[in-house]
């Protein structure tokens, strides 16, 4: 078995053991707000991993090439995903997405305010 093969192996199971601690993270946080941050990490920690071991078996190759774009895909649109459906599920739970008359909102003050505090 080549160093290679053994490489390729490895990052194949960092995609499936990436995805399956996800898949539990998700089944086991209480909201949606934190099952993002799970579906986060498996468009880009696995992806990547999973380009690299394209990569390393088919060299830069029509393979390689078409994975580096659906990498770059997932990737760009992680976030405006994971955005759209937080701000859905605000939507959907609080019937607006603006805060309410004094509703705290972690980190608002400090942008609001400047970054200063001890005002």
């Amino acid at each position: 078995m080549s160093a290679a093969t053994v490489a390729v192996e490895a990052l194949v199971w960092v995609v499936v053991i990436t995805c399956l601690l996800c898949s539990l993270g998700i089944v086991a946080m209480k909201d949606c707000f934190e099952r993002l941050h799970y579906m986060a990490t498996v468009s880009t920690v696995a992806t990547v991993a999973l380009l690299a071991a394209v990569v390393i078996e088919q060299g830069w190759g029509q393979a390689a090439i078409k994975m580096s774009l659906i990498v770059v895909v997932l990737f760009l649109m992680n976030a405006v995903l994971t955005h759209a459906t937080a701000r859905a599920a605000r939507v959907r739970d609080l019937g607006r997405w603006q805060p309410a008359e004094g509703e705290k909102i972690a980190g608002l003050e400090q942008i609001a305010g400047g970054g200063k505090k001890g005002k």
